[in-house]
């Protein structure tokens, strides 16, 4: 794979990611993901973790992507997400993603936010589960 398909993979990534799941053939079967706050998670942790905000959320998450950067095996993607939470709020933070690439496939994620907001914002709705 290339880097254009590699760009494409991961815009495809956040895509599903927003509606709560994640397309197994777009990663490696040993993915890891790294999240503020919480450190690096093995997929079973992170379907978890996306599993759990989308419970908390009334549809899907939308992502805006501000800027994208693809070189080799490697995608950077600056984002901006909206959803509408189970309470009538809205979630709105900013991201930067990394991917890096393997045959393909995401091996490795890392996935940085607000962390602060994103913890307030869960925090008076249970948390993620």
């Amino acid at each position: 794979m290339g880097t254009e398909e590699n760009r494409a993979t991961a815009l495809k990534m956040l895509e599903q990611i927003g509606k709560g799941i994640i397309d197994e053939s777009l990663v490696a079967p040993d993915i890891c993901w790294w999240v503020p706050g919480t450190g690096t998670m093995q997929k079973q942790d992170f379907l978890k973790l996306v599993e759990g905000f989308g419970a908390l959320t009334k549809g899907d998450c939308k992502f805006v992507i501000r800027g994208i950067t693809a070189e080799g095996d490697r995608v950077a993607v600056e984002a901006e997400s909206t959803a509408e939470l189970i309470n009538g709020d809205t979630y709105n933070n900013t991201y930067h993603f990394l991917f890096q690439f393997e045959n393909g496939k995401i091996r490795l994620a890392k996935e940085y936010n607000d962390s602060k907001y994103a913890a307030d914002t869960f925090a008076k709705l249970g948390g993620l589960g």
